[in-house]
């Protein structure tokens, strides 16, 4: 537990001095308004949802298999039920903050902490404003997750890309972003420094790519599939404990990264952000191997002709695992890649949203796992909202992929997947006072 006490530690300090600040009495610093407290309020919102799925057999990673969806290998349909709520406390002084909590079947944990953190964003001077957030949040990387707890607006099930972030990438320490606006025009910089990312890529790796909306919590665990290469006794990095703590500091070094941002009125927005969590790829604590993980990311989104809403992102980087003291190559390791790009269209209570996601990992590692992947996804969602609190989502998924590496567990290199869902959710808000 002992990543987990660090990142619970370093969590509480962020969060915990700015609330001391926020809670002091106004006599107790001049600097602080007489009203500070009078301006507080608590916003909490949410969904609670329910789903009927159908998915084809193949194993999923957390049914000891190396297929692409969340439900498939269940043999049939899948009944689940789940929710977020989210807490949203509003201090004076431009002073905000939130928290998230999650519930669904596959957690280590009854309720899971998605996001934890406050923000400092005053008012612009002039053309040019400031915000800082501190804690526990996803940095700024999806275009298409933009909608309440982290969830899409146009689809259930998350890109490859997106997929990813919400497994293994959250910011555990301080960002800030300086930008500048016009009435037509935003364009800001953005730069973070974390911790307790190291065991990113570990997925990636040795699972591959994905596609689905299980988002993993502070304190929560992914399931690894027992390849060789950590299999035990005999795989050559069978430390690795049998599940993976995404939120982990091994090595006690920090990551960074730096991202811009322009928005026009009539051109769309373009984003750009470069990644890198620093790790020492040789260190282990408590079965997690940190993986020195770097990458692009670059995302597009416009509005189109006939009000179609048009959404794209890519991904390149590397990452790798234990490499060898005057060697040039690590022991395991992937060079990634995915894109995808959205169409969506709404009309009154309707959406119809079409989305085509390519992927991939490049290995050549000096053990035998063949770790290499390439696929490709298709996936299309209706969505209805007969009210403002409530939607229903019918989703298709469909995904094409191969990876040598499930012969080794006894399983075809090649897999069509096949998943159906019918989700119903109802949203809800209140606010205190």
């Amino acid at each position: 537990m002992r990543g987990g006490v660090q990142s619970a530690a370093l969590l509480s300090g962020l969060i915990a001095g700015p609330l001391v600040f926020a809670a002091a009495p106004a006599h107790a610093d001049s600097l602080l308004p007489p009203n500070f407290l009078g301006d507080f309020q608590l916003d909490l919102k949410g969904y609670l949802e329910g789903r009927v799925v159908a998915a084809d057999d193949t194993k999923t990673w957390e049914r000891n298999g190396l297929g692409k969806t969340r439900y498939g290998g269940t043999g049939d349909a899948v009944v689940r039920g789940e929710g977020a709520l989210i807490i949203e406390p509003k201090f004076g002084f431009d002073l905000t903050g939130r928290i998230v909590v999650s519930v669904a079947a596959e957690q280590a944990q009854a309720l899971s902490v998605q996001e934890a953190y406050l923000q400092y964003k005053p008012a612009p001077t002039g053309d040019f404003g400031f915000r800082a957030r501190g804690g526990f949040f996803f940095p700024p990387i999806s275009l298409e997750n933009t909608s309440l707890a982290w969830t899409s607006p146009y689809t259930v099930t998350s890109s490859a890309i997106n997929t990813w972030v919400g497994e293994e990438l959250r910011t555990i320490g301080g960002e800030a972003t300086a930008f500048y606006h016009n009435d037509d025009l935003e364009a800001g910089v953005t730069g973070a420094l974390y911790t307790a990312n190291d065991p990113a890529g570990t997925q990636l790796t040795w699972r591959g790519w994905a596609l689905h909306d299980r988002e993993v919590g502070l304190f929560d665990r992914i399931q690894l599939t027992q390849i060789p290469i950590i299999k035990p006794p005999t795989g050559t990095l069978s430390r690795q404990a049998p599940t993976e703590r995404p939120f982990h500091e091994i090595d006690m070094r920090v990551g960074y990264y730096a991202a811009g941002y322009v928005e026009h009125a009539d051109w769309g927005k373009a984003t750009l952000l470069w990644y890198d969590n620093n790790a020492n790829d040789r260190a282990l604590a408590l079965g997690q191997w940190a993986w020195d993980t770097k990458f692009w990311a670059l995302g597009y989104t416009a509005t189109l002709p006939w009000d179609v809403d048009f959404v794209a992102q890519y991904m390149n980087g590397k990452t790798t695992v234990v490499t060898i003291p005057n060697r040039p190559y690590p022991l395991d390791y992937a060079e990634f890649w995915s894109a995808y790009g959205l169409i969506s269209k709404e009309w009154g209570q309707h959406r119809l949203s079409f989305r085509f996601d390519r992927f991939g990992t490049h290995s050549d590692n000096i053990t035998l796992d063949d770790t290499n992947e390439r696929g490709s996804a298709l996936t299309l969602a209706y969505n209805f909202r007969p009210t403002a609190k409530t939607r229903i989502t019918l989703e298709g998924l469909r995904v094409n992929s191969t990876r040598p590496e499930r012969a080794a567990i006894g399983l075809p290199a090649h897999a069509i997947e096949n998943q159906v869902m019918l989700s119903f959710r109802l949203f809800f808000l209140a606010s205190v006072p």
